[in-house]
């Protein structure tokens, strides 16, 4: 079982450095490796015992919004990030602590679909680092669900120079077309995802989705089909899909959506 054995080595290896470091150190260590053995209620007990210690550890502040969000409570997560935030500015730390607090807060601002929040703070990763296409990508789908094709596009664009080739990126990016109304670039960037990642679903996915939104209904199931064919992702998404809405009832694609969910797709 390697994920225990790293946890018990990385137990050992904070046990042995009792005489070195400091309290709070010892439990952020300790909770780290929780975290990254799946405990997230053992690593906020670590670090509330760390935070006893030392109130405003921007780190075990950071650790503990990773944890509560872990454990799906995100109020109090949300919290946790402001915290650290908070302590970040007034510690005068650097951009990496304020990094991890802006991206927290994003998260939950994601997770709770608190948009106007999740794009304030991918936006100030982006001000932060600009030249990460993740943080660009971030903003493009907070944007969306923001009706802000504008900002979608701007942000998704900059992702797609950054990085043209990565698949998440340009499927991303094809959507944001589509939701512009832009369907010839959607589909071209759809395309170009057959040509990076030539046997990957998205590609003839996304293509069916600017064939059903432009219309051509017979090319929407042709490509549907063929995405099918190489294994959707969460097919059960397909019978929901609003691009797909005026396939409903249409029998090859009541026969395709069947299909896919019938068979398991990873």
């Amino acid at each position: 079982m390697p994920r225990l054995s790293s946890l018990f080595a990385a137990l050992i290896l904070g046990t042995l450095g009792l005489g070195c470091v400091d309290a709070p150190t010892e439990h952020r260590v300790r909770a780290n490796a929780f975290l990254r053995g799946g405990d997230a209620a053992a690593a906020l007990k670590e670090v509330d015992l760390g935070l006893e210690r030392r109130k405003d550890d921007t780190a075990l502040l950071i650790l503990r919004g990773k944890a509560l969000f872990e454990l799906d409570r995100m109020p109090e997560a949300r919290d946790a990030f402001a915290r650290a935030m908070d302590a970040g500015k007034a510690q005068r730390e650097g951009e990496k602590t304020l990094a991890e607090a802006h991206l927290g807060l994003a998260m939950v601002g994601s997770r709770t679909r608190d948009w106007p929040a999740a794009r304030t703070h991918f936006e100030a990763l982006v001000g932060i680092n600009d030249k990460d296409a993740t943080s660009h990508l971030n903003v493009a789908r907070a944007c969306v669900e923001l009706n802000d094709i504008d900002c979608a596009v701007s942000h998704g664009e900059a992702a797609g120079k950054l990085r043209g080739n990565d698949e998440s990126v340009l499927y991303t990016l094809g959507n944001v077309y589509l939701n512009a109304g832009k369907l010839k670039e959607a589909e071209l960037t759809f395309q170009h995802i057959c040509e990076v990642v030539p046997n990957t679903s998205s590609c003839p996915y996304g293509l069916a989705l600017a064939a059903a939104k432009g219309g051509d209904k017979a090319r929407a199931v042709d490509k549907l089909r063929e995405a099918v064919d190489r294994k959707v992702p969460r097919p059960q998404s397909i019978a929901t899909e609003p691009a797909f809405a005026s396939l409903k009832d249409d029998p090859a694609f009541l026969e395709l959506v069947a299909r896919a969910t019938a068979t398991k797709q990873d």
